[in-house]
């Protein structure tokens, strides 16, 4: 099965941690490895669109943000950036 799926985290680099399947706040199935990618394509052009800037990360990844948007941290005291990550996925692995 192939997915696309748009995290949320208040960290940039969430890839690098266990449990970031938490962070999924929508996921798309396709039936093929083609229509994901077009797929795939898209959602970043609206995203840059969408948002102000973004971040290249590890495995070519993005991480989309807008500076104003900040969450605060309660047990760190402070305002922490939120990032927002599309993903495609093969059969739950990520797929670079």
């Amino acid at each position: 099965m192939f997915k696309i799926v748009i995290l949320r985290a208040d960290y940039e680099g969430w890839w690098l941690f266990e449990g970031w399947q938490e962070d999924i706040i929508r996921q798309f199935s396709y039936e093929s490895e083609t229509a994901m990618k077009d797929a795939y394509r898209e959602i970043i052009q609206k995203m840059k669109e969408q948002f102000h800037s973004f971040k290249e990360g590890k495995y070519s990844l993005l991480a989309f943000f807008n500076s104003c948007e900040m969450e605060n941290c309660e047990d760190c005291g402070e305002d922490l950036q939120i990032f927002y990550t599309p993903m495609m996925l093969k059969n739950g692995e990520l797929i670079a």
